[in-house]
């Protein structure tokens, strides 16, 4: 817990974040992150290894996980604007946890096939979909605004490490007891953060959001009306046009290739492979504690896109990576980059968004982040199943967002500018 401590706030009746529910919602979005991307992985490995699939089958995978987070989070993240956002968490834990345990029967029992695994990764996919805006959207909540980018940051931390552990752990679980065990100990960490959602108490909310049954016409003008809001403003358009850059060119690409290009092309087991998206999980951890030192920094919107720059070189240099240890530091850097990306770009939405919206716009920025990456990942193990190879797709990827990002750096006069 050395990760929510807080120095108390030269404000007057400023509080600590450790003084708020906030280090609750730490250890739940903890938890969940570990699963998340651990999940990836076991997911893959599952295709690459325990199914012998090709590169698009782990693409097709990838996809159903992901694809329900594009279908489900805008609606989600008009519910958490809605109904109780503590119940709907529990909900999408417990879910979590029956759809992964069955997968670890599913395996144990050698019943598992490629067309069976599509099945728990659709379900798994629209579990976590509707957690995710939820549980960005209760961080401006539960802490002052005064507080608001040291607990965005703080949760970035916490992501990192997970980035780190998730990995590690579910590849050294492959490795000793088998894909099952891997699915097995996601269960068990959904369970973890579904018990510290059972101390976690949230303010008051207004009755009209709080209560009552919302019809399907209430939620599509609820979900058309996030989205107007996002549209008319230039720096939110902005930014999420980027967020979807990243989502389908990096996420995407990252997810599903670096496991393959490190067992395929260096020859390295699910530890050793597993371990790449640790050192980008350092690089992160890295970037984000610097800023966490930090009580402010100036002009956000251009040092967001610059980290993008710098990311999407560094991919491109990775897509012709000569082995495994130039390809792990090469990802240490991406993570440093990433570091800024992230946290930035959630200072960036939350601090511009009230707080009646920030449900509906948060899931925005979920789909904009992740529900574009199962997008990214089937068309990326498309073209990695030609003679391009998952190597030099990843590159290339990299060089397609390299170029977008550029281009919105020079056009984009309201986000390069802002605060």
């Amino acid at each position: 817990m050395v990760l929510l401590q807080e120095a108390p706030s030269r404000e007057v009746g400023a509080q600590r974040l450790r003084d708020t529910m906030f280090p609750l919602l730490w250890l739940n979005g903890f938890s969940f992150l570990l699963i998340s991307t651990a999940e990836r992985f076991t997911f893959v490995w599952l295709v690459i290894e325990t199914l012998d699939g090709p590169s698009w089958a782990s693409g097709a995978v990838l996809f159903c996980l992901g694809f329900p987070v594009f279908l489900l989070v805008l609606p989600a993240g008009a519910m958490a604007d809605r109904y109780d956002r503590r119940r709907l968490l529990m909900t999408t834990q417990l879910a979590g946890a029956a759809i992964t345990l069955l997968s670890a029967v599913l395996v144990w029992t050698n019943l598992m096939t490629f067309q069976l695994a599509l099945l728990p990764a659709v379900l798994l996919g629209a579990a976590m979909a509707f957690g995710m805006p939820i549980r960005s959207a209760l961080v401006p909540s539960v802490v002052p605004s005064s507080l608001l980018m040291r607990a965005i940051v703080t949760n970035t931390v916490g992501m990192n490490v997970a980035m780190i552990v998730g990995p590690v752990i579910g590849g050294l679980a492959i490795r000793r007891w088998g894909v099952g065990a891997a699915f097995a100990l996601e269960a068990a960490l959904f369970m973890t953060g579904f018990v510290t959602l059972v101390r976690l108490r949230l303010p008051d909310r207004p009755a009209e959001s709080a209560t009552g049954s919302m019809s399907a016409r209430e939620l599509v003008a609820s979900i058309r009306a996030g989205l107007t809001f996002v549209w008319r403003q230039p720096v939110l358009r902005a930014l999420f046009g980027l967020l979807m850059v990243g989502g389908f060119f990096m996420m995407g690409s990252s997810s599903l290739l670096l496991p393959q290009i490190a067992h395929g092309e260096f020859g390295k087991d699910a530890a050793l492979s597993s371990r790449l998206f640790a050192f980008m999980g350092l690089g992160m951890m890295l970037s984000s504690l610097f800023l966490m030192a930090k009580k402010d920094i100036s002009r956000k919107g251009l040092v967001f896109m610059l980290a993008m720059v710098s990311g999407t070189i560094c991919q491109v240099a990775q897509g012709w990576a000569p082995n495994y240890v130039v390809l792990a530091v090469l990802l240490v850097w991406w993570g440093l980059s990433g570091g800024w990306y992230l946290n930035l770009n959630q200072t960036l939405i939350q601090s511009a968004t009230p707080a009646d919206k920030m449900g509906r716009v948060m899931s925005l920025s979920v789909l904009a982040n992740v529900g574009f990456a199962p997008l990214g990942s089937l068309a990326a193990g498309t073209l990695a199943g030609t003679s391009l190879g998952p190597q030099h797709t990843h590159g290339l990827f990299g060089l397609v967002a390299l170029v977008i990002v550029l281009g919105t750096l020079m056009l984009s006069r309201s986000l390069r500018n802002q605060p």
